[in-house]
């Protein structure tokens, strides 16, 4: 039984640090949610990449959207 409880908890711990796919600036360094104003107005420096992606290349969140 303890087994299950432990598996089950890592199941949706691991399962919540999964990333999600973001607008990237890349003269900026910042990251937007697609739904975000200012990443429909990005168009000529941004690109689609994991969130995760987007930390790794010391990336900021968006302060409206929060990335």
């Amino acid at each position: 039984m303890k087994k299950i409880i432990i598996a089950l908890v890592c199941g949706l711990i691991c399962g919540g640090a999964m990333a999600h796919s973001v607008a990237f600036n890349t003269n900026t360094h910042i990251y937007h949610d697609h739904s975000c104003t200012w990443a429909r107005r990005c168009t000529k420096n941004c690109i689609t990449i994991d969130s995760s992606e987007a930390k790794r290349r010391g990336a900021r969140p968006c302060k409206v959207c929060g990335g």
